[in-house]
Parts: C-alpha cells; structure tokens; sequence
C-alpha cells in the first residue's frame, strides 16, 4: 500500500471505529439520528463499521507484491526459442 492508500485505511478504520461503537451502544440503548432504531437494531451501525473495518485489516496484512495489479505490472522473462537451446 502507498502513502495514500493508508492514509484512506486510517481514515476508514476512523470512521469504521465510530460507527462500531455507536452500534454497540445503539444494541442496548437505541440510536436515534433522523430516525430512531430501537435498542436491537441500534447494533446495525456496528455491523457496518466491521463492514469499513475489516477489508482495511485484510489489505494492510498483505504483502506488497500479493496483489493483481503489481503482478501485471510486472515484467515477465521472453520464453526460450526452440533454437536457442544448447
């Protein structure tokens, strides 16, 4: 990942963290914004900061190497030519 790239993560994981504890919160006391989940569904929110949170995780463990992008980018070795052989 480049510098830019993680300073989205941070920023994802940032608001990924709120709506998490928002949402366990919301689970047991509710969470009215323009509208008002009741305690239970007030955990919704939590759900989408795992949701924010985790591919963030995933990402950032992977090698820099792993991903598709880097792998086509990367030069590949002309194959040997029957005649060339020794």
């Amino acid at each position: 990942m480049n510098t830019f790239d993680k300073i989205c993560a941070c920023l994802a994981v940032a608001l990924g963290a709120v709506f998490i504890l928002r949402g366990l919160a919301g689970l047991f006391i509710g969470w009215k914004i323009n509208f008002t989940f009741s305690p239970i569904l007030g955990g919704i929110p939590a759900l989408v900061g795992w949701g924010i949170i985790k591919p963030v995780i995933i990402a950032w463990k992977k090698p820099p190497d792993s991903s598709p992008a880097a792998a086509a980018l990367e030069p590949t070795a002309p194959s040997p030519v029957e005649g060339d052989q020794k």
